[in-house]
């Protein structure tokens, strides 16, 4: 097929002379237009009905050569036309004629439009020279072109488009029959016919304007409206199916083929806008229904549902990535961003969220129910948040294999993971729930019973149990893993201050989890320690550092102590592990009472230490004070924390026991009396009263009960026979050693009972437990304020004049790392700067605030 304006020819125009000689010997009047034309359109009807082989191209040009020359070029140009149009409208009617099938029909169009174009070619030839000179003289359209624009007006547009209207119905009903499944052998036709349109350009003479092509301006907008009309149909057909899944296959598929189709049969210039037209019409109008269809007709929920699944079912189900990434792809096509993806896909993380904690407990519950053993805190928040954390590694896996890494949906994943973490509740803003979870005090409390279990392994010495170094690591990546999860950081701090200071202090020794680190050549505390200063800073963990420095001074006087000992031979001393604590720095909780042991009160009764302890407890004071180094220092014995180490020889065996402090002075009340060293306490028989235990003690009233309920009451660590045998523990009951105790274990850890379990039931009174978090949520809000002070300072410094909601924004953004402060407490700290006279409202206008210099 030969585009518009084709003119390849071997014919030469004829010399000059011989022209001259022809006309000048010629006996007709020169250029005799009337004897002329009928041989020229005699050979173009000739051209026209293919028979070509007994024509003379070299005379025919020379006629059609000497008519230019006499000015006779608009009338041979004219007639030419006619005689074209002429031939055209007799193949016009054959064509219409055909009733043999689609098929036959578009066969002979394309049979009509080849040989149309190879007539035009040959004519074209034999009028080179009216092209050359008349054709380029008066701006019209090459005879080539001439002859397209014809085969448009006069076969495809005329009658009011009979034949272009049925070839674009022909095609849109075959590409409507692909469409739909069937299987055609029109192809090929189709491919064609479609190019033919697109060279059909509408074309003025006047000016040589070359506008639309009829593919343009006619075929292209009917086959868009039935693309539309068909899509709609689709989509609806597709959201009837309610089955998120198969709305996601089928659509792709379609979209696939679709696309496949469009390459085939279409220009470029089509493409897009029937790929945006398909786009809109089936996905954007209609994904977010699916999406949001209900777990039952499969959709997002449906999709994401594995991720619980595999985590509370223990299941290996792959997750929906087939789904999930054909949703990622079709949601890709109608907006670079995801925004619909990202807005469901959060709702949905958050909302599966939030439900972990059920599905916790639960799991917890039935274990403790097939176990017998109640779960602690601790359990909880380590099932938590290992849970938390493998939902976000699944959530991952899904973001790598379906949504093609986005970054924009991580963050969204990021995001969402990092609302129901904290949505769950927090210590200081949230009502309590069945769900509620306070997220800082979880991760604490998961990083105390780690780093207990980490103590444990270590001072047993069992290899079986122990933690190798790549455990130490995994623990802390966790931890800052979900670290910056968190919201409210300064609640973590205070929360790990306080586990910090129990671990420390309720250690046996003066060190907390001294495990090293083979790879580091650290303890685990100083490792955890220094992976939280990176990432939150030292001035955020200042409290800690400091009781850190504290632990570190305590290791020192320990062994300065020991070497006291043994350069002075007093070796008749009791041995001890020191743990000295700055008051000013450690929770109040836990040293708020330590004078009170010295110093009674009232009617109170100082403590009263034993007679094995007292040299001990005095050389060491002397050796305090002696010199200058803690001249200026007090010291204060608190028997609150700590522990005993004993060896009890009964007449079955002789164990070792290790007990808190206020359990070691009631069983040394039971040692010996006698200075003979063969009698034994078994053989002294004594019995005191709790009344007697009291006044030769001065413990306390609550903690004397609940130490005696420990070691005389307890089911399985007996060391006293308590008479009458009951739960309760009453003044007038009397105690002796059990001789007959037994243990599996040489070595015996005595624990305490908790407070609650130890209150009389008439008494409702905190325990220390509710003491200690309630102290720390005091300590949160107290600390809020001052940084909430300290921010509006900075910002009003700088500023000098802002507006209620601009100091409000700023506020907002420098304490985001921080926590996100609630409005009350910003409206109560800038009231009290106003009232200390840091800020002053504006005279004319109350919204805006000065700094006061």
């Amino acid at each position: 097929m030969l585009p518009p304006g084709s003119r390849r020819s071997k014919i030469r125009p004829p010399r000059k002379s011989l022209v001259s000689s022809s006309l000048e010997n010629s006996s007709e009047p020169l250029a005799d237009f009337e004897k002329s034309w009928p041989i020229l359109a005699n050979a173009i009807t000739q051209i026209q009905q293919k028979n070509v082989s007994n024509l003379s191209y070299e005379q025919l040009y020379r006629k059609a050569y000497v008519l230019v020359l006499r000015k006779f070029g608009a009338k041979l140009y004219d007639n030419v036309a006619a005689l074209i149009t002429q031939h055209l409208l007799q193949r016009r009617e054959y064509l219409l004629s055909i009733k043999d099938g689609i098929e036959e029909f578009m066969k002979s169009i394309l049979l009509e439009w080849n040989e149309h174009l190879q007539a035009m070619k040959f004519i074209s030839d034999v009028l080179m020279y009216l092209n050359r000179v008349y054709v380029k003289e008066n701006k019209k359209l090459l005879i080539y072109d001439l002859g397209i624009q014809l085969f448009k007006d006069h076969i495809i547009k005329h009658g009011n488009d009979e034949v272009g209207k049925k070839i674009i119905d022909i095609i849109i009903t075959e590409i409507t029959r692909n469409r739909n499944g069937e299987v055609i052998t029109s192809n090929m036709y189709i491919s064609k016919l479609i190019n033919m349109l697109q060279l059909l350009i509408e074309t003025s003479n006047s000016d040589l304007h070359y506008g639309e092509s009829y593919y343009q301006s006619v075929f292209e907008p009917e086959f868009l409206a039935s693309s539309e009309t068909f899509f709609y149909k689709l989509s609806q057909d597709f959201v009837n199916y309610t089955n998120g899944t198969k709305f996601l296959h089928e659509a792709s598929q379609f979209i696939k083929d679709e696309e496949n189709r469009v390459n085939f049969y279409l220009p470029s210039s089509t493409y897009p806008k029937l790929i945006d037209l398909m786009n809109n019409i089936i996905i954007k109008d209609k994904i977010d229904q699916i999406i949001s269809l209900p777990f039952e007709y499969q959709g997002l929920s449906f999709w994401l549902l594995p991720v619980i699944d595999n985590i509370f079912q223990e299941e290996n189900e792959q997750h929906k990535i087939n789904e999930l990434k054909l949703l990622y792809e079709l949601i890709g096509r109608i907006d670079d961003e995801y925004a619909l993806l990202r807005m469901r896909l959060k709702e949905i993380i958050v909302q599966q969220g939030k439900r972990i904690p059920g599905f916790v407990r639960n799991s917890l519950e039935a274990a403790s129910a097939s176990t017998k053993k109640s779960s602690s805190p601790a359990s909880f928040a380590t099932k938590w948040i290992d849970t938390v954390l493998e939902y976000h590694s699944q959530i991952m896996s899904i973001l790598n294999t379906s949504f093609d890494l986005n970054p924009m949906v991580e963050a969204t994943i990021n995001y969402a993971i990092r609302d129901f973490i904290n949505d769950s509740g927090t210590g200081v803003s949230k009502k309590s729930s069945s769900n509620h979870v306070d997220a800082s005090e979880m991760l604490s409390i998961y990083m105390d019973y780690h780093i207990k279990q980490f103590s444990k392994a270590v001072s047993s010495k069992d290899s079986s149990n122990s933690n190798s170094p790549d455990d130490s690591d995994e623990l802390i990546a966790k931890s800052i893993a979900f670290l910056r999860s968190i919201k409210d950081k300064d609640s973590f701090e205070a929360n790990y201050a306080n586990h910090f200071a129990k671990r420390f202090l309720n250690a046996k020794g003066n060190s907390q989890a001294v495990t090293s680190n083979n790879k580091l050549g650290v303890d685990l505390e100083e490792l955890v320690l220094s992976k939280l200063v990176e990432e939150m800073g030292s001035s955020s963990l200042s409290k800690v550092l400091r009781m850190n420095k504290d632990i570190k001074l305590s290791r020192d006087m320990t062994n300065d102590w020991k070497r006291y000992i043994i350069k002075n031979q007093k070796t008749d001393l009791v041995e001890l592990d020191l743990k000295i604590c700055n008051v000013t720095d450690w929770p109040k909780s836990m040293t708020k009472d330590y004078k009170s042991f010295s110093n009674p009160t009232g009617n109170e009764q100082s403590l009263i230490w034993s007679r094995q302890l007292r040299p001990t407890i005095k050389e060491f004071e002397e050796f305090w004070f002696a010199g200058k180094k803690n001249h200026n220092k007090s010291l204060f014995w608190s028997p609150k924390f700590g522990s005993m180490d004993f060896r009890i020889t009964y007449p079955s065996r002789t164990y070792e026991f290790n007990m808190p402090t206020y359990a070691g002075l009631i069983m040394l009340l039971f040692a010996p009396q006698s200075s003979d060293p063969e009698v034994l306490a078994f053989d002294e028989k004594r019995e005191l009263t709790y009344v007697e235990i009291q006044e030769l003690t001065g413990i306390p009233e609550s903690d004397l009960k609940r130490h005696l309920q420990s070691i005389a009451v307890a089911p399985r660590l007996r060391l006293l026979i308590k008479i009458p045998m009951s739960k309760e523990v009453n003044s007038s009951d009397v105690f002796k050693l059990n001789e007959k105790f037994k243990s599996p274990s040489v070595k015996v850890k005595v624990l305490t009972v908790s407070a609650s379990s130890s209150a009389p039931k008439e008494k409702v009174q905190k325990t220390e437990q509710e003491e200690e978090a309630e102290e720390v949520k005091n300590n949160i809000q107290e600390g809020r304020k001052h940084e909430v002070n300290a921010a509006i300072v900075r910002i009003m410094k700088s500023r000098h004049l802002l507006k209620h909601n601009e100091l409000f924004e700023e506020l907002v953004k420098q304490l985001a790392s921080r926590f996100q402060p609630l409005i009350p407490l910003i409206k109560q700290r800038i009231e009290d700067l106003i009232e200390k006279e840091y800020l002053k409202r504006d005279e004319e206008n109350r919204n805006i605030y000065h700094y006061v210099a």
